[in-house]
């Protein structure tokens, strides 16, 4: 006599079926929660910060201008940008070295830096969609002299190339 091989099977089969059908129907679905919007990445951030070092370090003025906030653009126009560097070029080829970033708010990062002896820090943030590079606070203050007396305040303490 020959015995069904797919004999022993049917009972388990039944089995799984009634077990797939109980765990299945046992609790109610949890509510879907609106999926929260992506963060800005801090390595977004960075790539922008490297852009920026690598325009100023190469002579990008009008392209690192581009780069700033409305706020920033608004305190120094990129005519003067480019005139400030140009009449006052600062010294070139010298590499920019990104040494930390620390992301302080989901849209802002800052970035500490050294370039040879001069260490600094910058605030990336992220407005309409995009990073910007912010220059630091006392370049700004001291945009507001107006680009002639920039620019005769850095010939006179020898920082023009």
């Amino acid at each position: 006599m020959r015995r069904d091989p797919h004999r022993r099977s049917l009972p388990r089969l039944a089995a799984l079926a009634l077990l797939t059908a109980a765990v299945g129907c046992s609790a109610a679905p949890a509510p879907r929660r609106a999926a929260a919007p992506p963060m800005p990445q801090t390595l977004a951030a960075e790539a922008v910060a490297t852009q920026e070092f690598g325009l100023l370090a190469g002579g990008g003025w009008a392209a690192a201008w581009n780069l700033w906030p409305t706020t920033a653009q608004q305190a120094f126009s990129q005519a003067e940008f480019i005139r400030l560097n140009t009449e006052c070029r600062p010294l070139l080829g010298l590499p920019y070295v990104i040494d930390q970033t620390a992301k302080l708010d989901p849209d802002t990062v800052r970035v500490d830096w050294h370039r040879a002896d001069t260490t600094g820090s910058n605030t990336v943030v992220h407005q309409d969609g995009r990073w910007h590079f912010t220059p630091d606070p006392a370049t700004l203050t001291s945009y507001r002299l107006g680009v002639d007396q920039l620019i005769s305040q850095r010939r006179a303490a020898g920082s023009c190339h």
